[in-house]
């Protein structure tokens, strides 16, 4: 069984459907007739904050920002080979497939994402749906990664894009 991270107040952690945020209370809440812990973590970027009970933080994707070794993993996912692009069929379900995946709170399917994406749009071009998913899934993964390496969005992009072979 994996370990269960615990998380504090301070703590920077990345939220799969709004990217890196910061914990920065733990309150408890009513919740369906009883009072639970709740983390209340701010995403800077959006200036979102969201409530969070304890026993969902894991069921929602929330997880720790990567380590050095999660990073390696990253960086080589992203300079794998792509996978073959599908044309055919309801491209609605490609798009809500692709969704799911930056949601999940996986970097690995977020690194795929984004690798994917940055190369079909090089080789043929993405739809306006494809291009809005691109720019969500690459800003959750540059944000991570700038936070963990201690530079900026730009140059976390720059970074991302220098892997997956787009300069």
């Amino acid at each position: 069984m994996a370990k269960r991270p615990c998380f504090k107040v301070g703590d920077t952690v990345f939220y799969p459907s709004a990217g890196v945020g910061v914990i920065q209370a733990i309150e408890q809440t009513y919740i369906n007739g009883a009072v639970r812990p709740c983390f209340v973590i701010h995403v800077p970027e959006t200036r979102m904050t969201v409530k969070v009970p304890e026993d969902n933080i894991h069921r929602n994707g929330i997880r720790p920002l990567l380590d050095n070794r999660k990073l390696k993993e990253l960086f080589k996912i992203l300079a794998a080979k792509s996978k073959r692009r599908v044309t055919g069929g309801n491209w609605a379900e490609r798009c809500k497939s692709l969704e799911r995946r930056i949601n999940s709170g996986s970097y690995l399917d977020l690194g795929e994402v984004v690798r994917d994406l940055m190369r079909w749009k090089k080789q043929s071009g993405l739809s306006f749906e494809e291009s809005l998913l691109l720019e969500t899934a690459c800003g959750y993964l540059a944000r991570e990664v700038a936070a963990v390496q201690g530079i900026n969005t730009e140059a976390a992009i720059n970074r991302i894009r220098s892997y997956v072979g787009i300069n």
